[in-house]
């Protein structure tokens, strides 16, 4: 508080609001371009995206389970159990930037974070359309074609859990 009132003491003829005013504008963090908010987005028509279909996590991933849910009684991943996934992500212009088949021990930071986090609860033969945030892709940084703070849309598949959390 001290430093407060020193700063707005410093600013000499300006009045307590508007040093309050450009003190919060540095501080403050500007909010984020629309193009990295996955709702404020337009979707390529073949991801078949529809967000109002889409359940949204607390971190922010966006996700739908796509056809059946997975066999039947079959066990549910969990974190720590391993995995075998397949996946294919996109940009939401539809340009595919990303597939693959890994096995993966579900928490371990293998895969990017969205991929992860849609995991637990999926039973073997599941699949999964997601819509990723920046913050659970590829962040600030981007990687090979994928732009830095790209919002992405992936298709995941549990091929098969390995075993469980031991």
């Amino acid at each position: 508080m001290q430093l407060l009132i020193g700063l707005i003491t410093a600013c000499g003829g300006d009045t307590a609001r508007s040093a309050v005013a450009r003190l919060r504008a540095v501080v403050e963090t500007p909010p984020p371009p629309p193009d990295t908010i996955p709702e404020m987005l337009d979707y390529a028509a073949g991801l078949g995206v529809n967000l109002a279909d889409m359940k949204k996590l607390p971190e922010g991933l966006l996700y739908e389970d796509v056809g059946a849910s997975g066999a039947g009684d079959s066990a549910v991943a969990a974190p720590g159990d391993s995995v075998e996934i397949r996946f294919d992500g996109f940009l939401p212009s539809g340009t595919k930037v990303d597939s693959g088949a890994v096995a993966i021990r579900v928490g371990a930071g293998a895969v990017i974070r969205g991929l992860e986090s849609a995991i637990p609860g999926m039973k073997p033969g599941g699949r999964r359309k997601l819509v990723l945030p920046p913050g659970l892709g590829y962040g600030a940084d981007g990687t090979g074609t994928i732009l830095p703070n790209s919002v992405l849309v992936y298709d995941l598949e549990l091929r098969r859990i390995i075993r469980g959390a031991g």
